[in-house]
């Protein structure tokens, strides 16, 4: 298993403190960390201008990845997205990685950028063949509905090959299969209960396998919010207002979600946290994780750490705990057949 963390902005916490949680989130080893794209009023979700901010880290960092969760392809011209990235899978010493997104989690930002919801999705995939030939760094030419390029030299050339790795945000079917055909690694839909997650796991590496790419190598990274504490009483104290008025004035996208495919139970906090978040102490936190293992196959997570609504402090005192006493319990766990959250319920 490997860990990621969603950098998604808080409460108090300025850029520079972000930057610094980075760094101490290298020190802790986690693998990587993952910047999103947020504009205009929910700017301070971050980030506005997410490969300025991956560029600084890369100057902060020397260990951990760095990648964008994701960029919203439309509002960009191709080339440029991709002379960015790799200008930081340089800069970075091939430590770069690049999420993309058909769309923003709000209509104002597709109405600023000029670019309407529908027009994103059918620009999407031509602009995504623009940036795969531009990011090989081989000359290229291209003519579509969008595009017109002739004898295209990219630069820099790429330190990872045969590009810097290119993940999908896949919370549709549509998007999945899209993502699988093509052998890119994706986010999955982390707002998921884990039989639904198994089944989006096995339609994925199915898909990919039919497809002719490894799912060890084209795989999955499986997001969930997460907040550890001593207790897990003190877990749920500290998070059960910030998160429900997360979801009730800075999410309505995932709020939508969750009322569309659970029903009323998609608002309860009680729900939320025994189907989908991961709140509580080390131990429930850690047999969460291996459930969510060994349910679904799923080998890799992107942990959202920080929130919105929650002070910065406490953010990174959860980081702490999860590094300090989660991860070395789920090295445990993996060393028997099965962990003891499964091993009670069976």
């Amino acid at each position: 298993m490997a860990f990621d963390i969603f950098l998604m902005g808080d409460l108090t916490g300025s850029y520079h403190d972000m930057i610094a949680q980075v760094c101490r989130a290298e020190q802790l080893d986690f693998h990587r960390v993952w910047l999103g794209e947020r504009h205009l009023a929910n700017g301070d979700l971050l980030w506005p201008s997410p490969m300025v901010a991956a560029s600084f880290l890369a100057a902060k960092t020397q260990r951990i990845r760095i990648g964008l969760a994701a960029r919203i392809l439309p509002f960009h011209h191709p080339l440029q997205v991709a002379a960015d990235a790799l200008t930081l899978d340089v800069l970075t010493r091939g430590r770069f990685d690049l999420g993309l997104t058909r769309s923003s989690m709000d209509g104002q930002s597709h109405a600023a950028f000029g670019v309407s919801h529908d027009e994103a999705r059918r620009c999407f995939d031509e602009h995504y063949e623009v940036l795969r030939l531009a990011c090989l760094g081989e000359p290229f030419s291209f003519k579509g509905r969008y595009f017109d390029l002739d004898s295209v030299v990219p630069n820099p050339l790429p330190i990872q090959r045969p590009h810097p790795p290119i993940y999908l945000v896949a919370n549709s079917p549509a998007s999945l299969d899209w993502a699988a055909d093509r052998g890119l690694p994706i986010f999955a839909n982390g707002a998921l209960d884990l039989a639904a997650t198994a089944r989006v796991v096995s339609r994925y590496r199915t898909r990919a396998t039919a497809a002719g790419f490894s799912p060890v190598d084209s795989d999955l990274l499986l997001n969930r919010f997460v907040f550890v504490a001593a207790s897990n009483a003190a877990a749920h104290r500290t998070m059960r207002e910030p998160f429900l008025r997360f979801l009730a004035h800075r999410a309505p996208d995932l709020r939508a979600y969750l009322v569309r495919t659970f029903g009323p139970d998609g608002l309860d906090y009680d729900f939320l946290t025994r189907e989908i978040c991961i709140f509580g102490d080390p131990d429930h936190c850690a047999s969460r994780f291996a459930e969510s293992r060994y349910r679904t196959g799923a080998r890799h997570f992107l942990c959202t750490l920080n929130f919105i609504t929650l002070d910065h402090e406490r953010c990174v005192e959860s980081m702490e705990y999860f590094a300090a006493d989660v991860m070395p319990r789920l090295s445990t766990f993996f060393t028997r057949a099965i962990p003891p959250s499964i091993a009670l319920e069976a």
